[in-house]
């Protein structure tokens, strides 16, 4: 029965893609490469994001990149928005009695912004943020917070979230509502692929907080 559930942050909980891309579009511009379509940055960021830099701009060190990065993303916040059924979502787990936690390459100013206007903050127990290799985290997370593995997913929308889940051995589910896409999350091999996370609410309450013992491929609306 699962107990717990940890989240990514961005694509999962809130959509900030646009202001993300338009940042590293920022950061190319300033680097004198060609910007990226959405599709093509899709297709090509993953996590940790260092490989990102180091494939597209291994001519410059990584903290000028950040520096420029993180310049840009601060005028877009505006752009960031609550995914569709997030608040939902959260409000349904903390019913239940789910404990819920965030690990996420976000950084605190950030999720402070974030949280500040939606809420979601008082929803977790604890967030660990800035976390550039979620791998390397995941292992402290369960200890730390003593939760025992088949009782716990992970909910994120990138195969680095999916090899994560793996990694810890915990339960994990894809959702289609963020960054990679669905070819890329199936490479990963989740225990579920779903839509949104209304999608897996109404798995989680027909199959009494059970994943299915046969997950279907693709959950949709």
């Amino acid at each position: 029965m699962i107990r717990n559930i940890i989240f990514d942050w961005s694509g999962t909980l809130v959509d900030d893609l646009p202001a993300v891309l338009a940042a590293t579009n920022h950061v190319f511009a300033k680097s004198g490469r060609a910007p990226m379509g959405l599709d093509e940055f899709r297709a090509e960021f993953c996590l940790p994001f260092t490989h990102f830099y180091d494939k597209h701009t291994p001519h410059l060190p990584l903290p000028i990149l950040e520096d420029w990065f993180h310049q840009y993303f601060r005028q877009t916040q505006h752009l960031v928005t609550d995914l569709p059924h997030a608040h939902e979502f959260l409000s349904f787990c903390r019913d239940q009695g789910i404990r819920m936690f965030v690990l996420s390459t976000i950084h605190e100013e950030y999720f402070v912004i974030h949280t500040n206007l939606n809420g979601f903050g008082g929803f977790f127990e604890r967030a660990y943020l800035a976390i550039r290799d979620k791998r390397a985290k995941i292992a402290e997370v369960l200890v730390e917070n003593n939760l025992v593995a088949d009782e716990t997913l992970f909910i994120g929308d990138m195969q680095h979230d999916i090899d994560t889940a793996r990694h810890g051995g915990i339960l994990s589910c894809a959702v289609l509502t963020g960054y990679n896409r669905i070819e890329q999350l199936r490479a990963s091999n989740p225990h579920i692929i779903v839509e949104d996370l209304d999608a897996l609410r109404r798995i989680l309450v027909s199959n009494g907080f059970e994943l299915p013992a046969i997950s279907p491929d693709f959950v949709s609306k």
